[in-house]
């Protein structure tokens, strides 16, 4: 199978650039690489495509956000699989065999996900179920947990990815879907800016009845935060509402807003808080 590999970067070009180095030095050049910049405002980002003749170029005319830049890679895509991949990632390794392998040998396959390293080389968390009001409590200890450097959590939360399994999300800094299945559910939503278009793609492939599988067989560092935009706790919030109106009950619904209203954390309250922009 051929693969293409999408790269969507906006500004931080030495981040890509050791991105593309890397992933260059692990790709075999049977497969595409696609670098997407989205309307950087550095122009060392913007030229960054000059110093890498093997990778086709995209520059999109305006910061759509996470969903609408990897699109416009996909359009640009020739391989059987698309495979979505942060600008902070780091390949150190043969990353798309075990993952190309998945989809040959299982066509109902629609999304892998590799695991996650973090830079230390550490396990990250790149998996799970789908969200709900108590599956994202539940979620929110364990991530708190492991942040904190609780070590009895991270062997357990190893121990239960350590084997190839099905899971209700993987996520997008490294997510391969079979291209059949991309353009089945009409590819990311553009109504989701940042955060939780993953989990709603994963939602949505399994709907129109793909599996979804974590596979530890490959594995990418990943640089979690590198790039990240000073105001995301406002963008999260309002991703997360767009994804509990599409995939979740009336009830949850009224849950999580109770919940984000009382504790301040609502995309109206974050707005209101003078935050420095960059």
């Amino acid at each position: 199978m051929k693969c293409s590999v999408i790269v969507l970067q906006y500004n931080h070009a030495d981040l890509t650039r050791q991105c593309l180095t890397s992933l260059l030095a692990h790709t075999d050049r049977r497969h595409q690489i696609i670098l997407v910049d989205n309307c950087s405002t550095e122009t060392a980002a913007r030229d960054l495509g000059r110093e890498f003749p093997d990778v086709t170029t995209v520059a999109s005319a305006e910061n759509g956000g996470f969903s609408k830049g990897n699109n416009a890679g996909a359009r640009m895509a020739t391989g059987d699989v698309l495979f979505f991949l942060n600008n902070d990632t780091l390949i150190e390794s043969e990353f798309l065999e075990p993952l190309l392998k998945r989809f040959e040998e299982n066509p109902a396959t629609g999304i892998v996900g590799p695991k996650l390293l973090n830079a230390d080389g550490s396990f990250q968390l790149s998996a799970g179920h789908l969200p709900s009001v108590p599956r994202e409590f539940r979620d929110k200890l364990i991530a708190t947990s492991l942040d904190a450097g609780s070590k009895r959590i991270l062997r357990r939360i190893e121990r239960r990815y350590r084997t190839p399994q099905q899971v209700g999300w993987v996520t997008g800094a490294a997510l391969a879907i079979r291209k059949r299945a991309f353009d089945t559910v009409g590819g990311f939503d553009e109504s989701f800016f940042m955060f939780f278009e993953d989990k709603d793609l994963c939602a949505r492939v399994r709907e129109a009845g793909y599996e979804v599988w974590y596979d530890p067989g490959s594995a990418i560092k990943h640089l979690r935060g590198a790039s990240s935009n000073p105001r995301t706790a406002m963008i999260y919030r309002k991703s997360q509402g767009v994804y509990y109106a599409k995939h979740r009950s009336p009830l949850e619904r009224l849950l999580l807003n109770l919940y984000l209203r009382t504790t301040g954390k609502s995309p109206d309250a974050i707005a209101s808080i003078d935050t420095p922009r960059h």
